[in-house]
């Protein structure tokens, strides 16, 4: 299993300095980084070519659900050129009552997925388990007929905030399973309060076992706020490869 980071992590140093911030992010000594929709103004190939020369791989991207049902969006080529493990959407709408919606749209994004041989997966946050005529509404989605090929990305810290047990998570949906968010936090409720990996309440040591059992690819440091986030993501490297 290889070790990466999320990153929005770092958006703000990124929007000074993409490519110094880079630079330093690869100093740490992670195996990848995860985009979150900022390429720092590169073309596909000028990104491919600036990863090449840092020496980091791309362990996944985000990209709007609007972008990727266009088969002729520019995110395309940036997910050939960055060849990620798989390539994530998320969303942010009443689920009991919009999954429907979710659904229909993933299930666009996986045809021109599956067109251009990459692999589409949800990342989640937690209002995707509020439930929907008595079922989790991502449940509805993932288990619908016709989303088998939909993978997932899931969110250690988010699933614990909607009372889902990660670990079992991981091993339900086990064989479409590339990237696990690993993420920590002290208030579940208050995304403010998002920690270093194992100064929080989230269960990791489980969820880590569940995901090497099932060969996840990549494990996947995210912490959404942060005031040093160069020096969190040190110690939570760290944290990872002491389990």
């Amino acid at each position: 299993m290889k070790y990466g980071v999320q990153l929005y992590n770092f958006r703000t140093a990124l929007s000074e300095d993409f490519k110094g911030t880079m630079k330093e992010i690869a100093k740490i000594g992670f195996d990848g980084v995860e985009f979150a929709f900022n390429f720092g103004g590169m073309t596909p190939d000028e990104i491919a070519e600036f990863m090449k020369e840092i020496k980091l791989e791309s362990c996944g991207a985000m990209f709007q659900g609007a972008a990727l049902t266009n088969a002729d969006d520019i995110a395309w080529e940036y997910t050939k050129k960055l060849a990620p493990p798989a390539i994530s959407i998320s969303a942010m709408v009443d689920f009991a009552n919009k999954w429907q919606e979710i659904l229909d749209m993933c299930l666009a994004i996986q045809k021109n997925a599956e067109a251009k041989n990459v692999i589409f997966s949800y990342h989640n946050h937690w209002a995707e388990y509020d439930l929907a005529d008595g079922i989790p509404a991502m449940y509805r989605i993932l288990d619908a007929p016709g989303a088998e090929k939909i993978f997932v990305e899931p969110d250690v810290c988010w699933l614990t905030r909607a009372g889902m047990d990660p670990a079992s998570y991981i091993r339900k949906y086990a064989d479409r399973i590339k990237q696990v968010h690993f993420k920590d936090i002290v208030v579940p409720t208050d995304p403010g309060t998002t920690a270093t990996l194992g100064t929080g309440i989230v269960d990791l040591k489980s969820a880590f076992a569940a995901a090497k059992e099932i060969n996840a690819e990549w494990l996947i440091f995210e912490q959404d706020n942060s005031a040093d986030p160069f020096q969190s993501a040190a110690d939570s490297l760290a944290y990872m490869k002491s389990l």
